[in-house]
């Protein structure tokens, strides 16, 4: 049953499968979905990188099943709020970028989203906009005479994404407080221009999306709706793509198919059941009774079918079989093909423990030397027992069971 009392049969299905967190009107949105062909949503990102990463694989699933079910999508780049930095549940001001930058990381993603959305001229093909073709021709004093009065500074400093700032007392810019009416602007604009009536955004942009649906309401005098999503987090509460050595990107230039595919490979038991509901078209029933198999071997096939699945969801052209068989005999190089496991050149005569730094196998020279003093770290499957160990060519450097380099020495 649904908790949100929803009888469409697109939000029923997204509910089981946890795509859905909050809704700003339940009633109103189960009747615009009854005739899902009227629905025309948004999704925004700011092109802070130049790939976007695992935390994104719950939206873009999002975007994909309410196209084929008949939505229609709007893809927006951030190309002029990615120049200001969201406050939303920072601890401090995002670092300003050049609009060169924004450009190049804009330029990449899209190519990146084009393999993941369908994009045309169709009913439900996706159009992709960047919020800098209308931003950028603001007048700021017409922007403050018509909207300034429509947005109150008392409610907005009871919304969390602003009032934890307040509370722990750090700093948040005039420049950063204007973000919320930029993106609430960014959804009038989509609004009247294109028809956009639904806006889709992590659960951290609520407060933004709650001012867009407001906004909308007070200037054109018409219902929209804002749909949140949970953070994409594992059962400690962590978020999901953040690992000792770095981001999980969905570029594969950043992160190979092999460590994407070991990353999902290696989750917790505890975990395994909430991702196939999203991320795979797994029977909902049949997927909530895996829960029964934690802490047994049968989760591990399904943790090699949630590695498969989303590796091939991101990088359509893997060898999964390939990876598969070198994950089986990583210190075997008759069976193990070395080629899916990222190399790295390294200087003759490097100290091990510099090299699980330069790496990111390790955060930090302490960490790295902690590593080998508890015997965490093999070279060709040996033990290290000294930190000023060398390597050498050829090599293949592993810590625990789970985190595989291959090295070449350069004189």
């Amino acid at each position: 049953m649904s908790i949100f009392g929803f009888t469409s049969p697109t939000l029923i299905d997204l509910e089981k499968r946890g795509f859905l967190y909050q809704v700003t009107d339940s009633k109103g949105l189960d009747q615009l979905f009854q005739d899902i062909s009227n629905v025309i949503f948004y999704i925004g990102y700011d092109p802070t990188a130049r790939s976007l990463h695992a935390g994104h694989l719950l939206w873009i699933k999002f975007v994909e099943k309410l196209q084929k079910a008949g939505a229609k999508p709007i893809i927006l780049t951030g190309g002029a709020t990615s120049k200001i930095g969201d406050p939303t549940w920072k601890d401090k001001e995002r670092v300003a970028l050049d609009p060169e930058t924004v450009l190049e990381n804009s330029t990449a993603i899209e190519q990146r989203l084009r393999s993941f959305v369908k994009f045309g001229d169709a009913h439900c093909e996706a159009t992709l906009l960047n919020n800098n073709d209308w931003i950028s021709r603001i007048n700021y004093m017409d922007f403050l005479r018509d909207f300034g009065p429509l947005f109150s500074v008392n409610k907005m400093l009871t919304m969390d994404s602003v009032s934890a700032r307040l509370e722990r007392q750090q700093h948040l810019s005039f420049l950063e407080f204007n973000y919320m009416l930029l993106q609430a602007y960014d959804f009038l604009h989509l609004f009247v221009n294109y028809g956009c009536n639904l806006q889709i955004g992590g659960a951290d942009q609520w407060s933004n999306m709650i001012s867009g649906v407001d906004l909308v309401r007070r200037r054109a005098g018409k219902l929209a709706f804002g749909v949140s999503m949970p953070l994409l987090t594992n059962s400690s509460g962590q978020k999901m793509g953040k690992t000792e050595s770095g981001t999980i990107w969905l570029d594969e230039e950043l992160t190979s198919p092999f460590e994407f595919w070991q990353y999902w490979r290696n989750v917790d038991d505890r975990d395994v059941t909430k991702l196939l509901k999203i991320f795979s078209d797994i029977d909902i029933a049949k997927v909530e009774t895996y829960d029964s198999f934690i802490g047994m071997k049968k989760m591990n096939d399904l943790k090699i079918i949630l590695a498969d699945t989303l590796t091939k969801f991101v990088h359509p052209t893997a060898d999964l079989l390939s990876i598969r068989e070198t994950t089986r005999g990583l210190f075997d190089r008759q069976k193990c093909n070395m080629n899916d496991i990222k190399t790295f050149d390294i200087d003759v005569n490097t100290r091990i423990d510099r090299v699980l730094f330069t790496t990111k196998l390790a955060p930090s020279l302490t960490a790295a030397r902690r590593l080998i003093d508890g015997k965490g770290v093999k070279i060709d499957d040996e033990v290290v027992t000294a930190c000023d160990s060398t390597i050498v060519d050829d090599c293949l450097i592993s810590v625990g069971r789970k985190k595989f380099i291959k090295i070449k020495v350069k004189d």
